[in-house]
């Protein structure tokens, strides 16, 4: 035993400590116990009661949802601990989206179990207590064949991120696993909690919540029937993240990435994105930043998309959109376009977010003389769109007011009508058209880096000759 613990103390680079009497406390009070630096989660208190029903003996099915940075995985590390001082023999297991991040949990894990007294050893594949118990780390993907669960099965995250949650592919595949590889090997009184955040509502967690499992839902601002207790409009930890600092994120993320990561409600496609635009009169004069956004077409069909160029100004945290151009054309056709603005701007780079292999075209672009930069695109437009979406909804991206005819206020932009048409319409579930969204998405994505400061009369948008 000495020799199991030396060696656990030895891989944590952990000194020698007292060890916690665990049945005498229960996990939220453990918790600062075992790592003083964290306070008791009891922002977490639903969860860390389902934790210990679980860890008990008591046979649990559940789903939780809570926003992100909040210490989900850190309270499930201290559990894990908890449950093995409590009980040394009971077998465990956290699975998660990635056998990398399953052995990040690990390491963190062997810390705390050190730190708590816990007698065992651990590495990135295993925390074994002296008494017999353990607790496996390992991804969804690889399963846990061949070890049995008679405690605590946690799946922490099932999905990397919303590209995968977006994909029903990989969702049915997710939901193959847990069926085929991990339920099954529980035995008859152990638990499944699935902890992982709502991207879409046919996700894992979505099918077993109305499969009937037990659901617990903590939103990062409380709305009715908290599970807290809180009134509607609480924040969840007020002093890591008070309630100015959550509603500057939901303005950053937008009310889609906001319902689904931060409240638990994902929401299905379909509804528009963009909301009523915000106007401007006057352009910067002086310490601006240029960016040019791209979404070319591959043929000039007459049903084919549009090759489209968004002319964007960033202005601190102002965004100003300056110019557009559309047309009907393949991306060799439209590079004389691309050419003109260049010269215009000379070293300010173009963004291609593109979905496939390009390689030719932007090849051909460049030949052409047109500084382009091309990305692989993250998504499917929807995707692409959410953060410029976030921002024109908080009217910090705006367009030029339309000329008002009666009193010739405004200014006459031949491309605002098109492009507003577009974008208020937009919903990403089989649009006519999305070409203009998807180069207004790029072109803001490439003033998230741009460093070159431009000055110069900014007065009024010229309206195109």
């Amino acid at each position: 035993m000495k020799r199991l613990r030396d060696r656990m103390l030895l891989e944590a680079g952990t000194a020698r400590p007292r060890s916690i009497d665990a049945r005498a406390v229960g996990l939220a009070d453990f918790v600062p116990l075992a790592s003083p630096q964290l306070d008791k989660p009891t922002h977490l208190a639903p969860y860390v009661t389902l934790l210990e029903r679980a860890l008990s003996g008591e046979p649990v099915r559940a789903v939780v949802a809570a926003p992100p940075q909040h210490g989900k995985t850190t309270v499930a590390q201290h559990a894990f601990v908890w449950g093995l001082l409590r009980n040394g023999r009971g077998r465990h297991a956290y699975v998660t989206f990635q056998q990398t991040r399953s052995g990040e949990v690990a390491r963190e894990t062997a810390q705390i179990a050190v730190g708590a007294g816990l007698d065992g050893i651990g590495n990135r594949k295993f925390l074994r207590s002296a008494a017999g118990g353990s607790v496996l780390w390992t991804s969804i993907d690889g399963g846990i064949t061949g070890y049995p669960v008679d405690g605590l099965c946690l799946v922490d995250d099932p999905f990397a991120d919303e590209n995968e949650a977006r994909s029903k592919i990989i969702r049915d595949r997710k939901d193959s696993v847990l069926r085929s590889a991990i339920l099954p090997r529980l035995h008859r009184h152990a638990s499944c909690i699935v902890m992982a955040t709502r991207w879409h509502p046919d996700d894992l967690s979505g099918r077993l919540v109305a499969e009937g499992w037990e659901y617990l839902r903590i939103p990062a601002i409380a709305e009715d029937d908290d599970p807290l207790g809180r009134a509607p409009g609480e924040p969840l930890a007020p002093a890591r993240f008070p309630l100015d600092v959550l509603e500057r994120r939901r303005k950053d993320v937008g009310e889609y990435t906001w319902a689904a990561l931060y409240q638990g409600r994902p929401r299905p496609r379909g509804g528009t994105v963009f909301r009523e635009p915000a106007y401007y009169d006057e352009l910067p004069k002086s310490g601006y930043r240029v960016g040019f956004g791209l979404d070319l077409a591959y043929t000039a069909k007459t049903h084919a998309d549009y090759s489209v160029l968004v002319e964007l100004w960033r202005d601190g945290d102002r965004y100003y959109v300056v110019d557009v151009r559309r047309a009907q054309v393949d991306a060799p056709a439209f590079t004389l376009t691309l050419k003109a603005r260049s010269v215009q701007r000379p070293g300010v780079r173009m963004r291609w977010d593109a979905s496939g292999t390009e390689a030719g075209a932007a090849a051909f672009i460049r030949k052409a003389g047109v500084p382009i930069d091309v990305h692989q695109a993250k998504g499917d437009p929807f995707m692409r769109v959410q953060e410029v979406a976030a921002a024109w909804n908080d009217g910090r991206v705006m367009v030029p007011r339309p000329l008002d005819p009666a009193t010739g206020e405004g200014v006459e932009a031949s491309w605002l009508a098109a492009l507003l048409d577009e974008l208020l319409n937009f919903t990403g579930v089989h649009d006519q058209h999305d070409d203009q969204a998807v180069a207004l998405a790029s072109a803001f994505a490439s003033l998230q880096t741009a460093t070159r400061v431009f000055s110069g009369r900014g007065d009024r948008p010229k309206p195109r000759e």
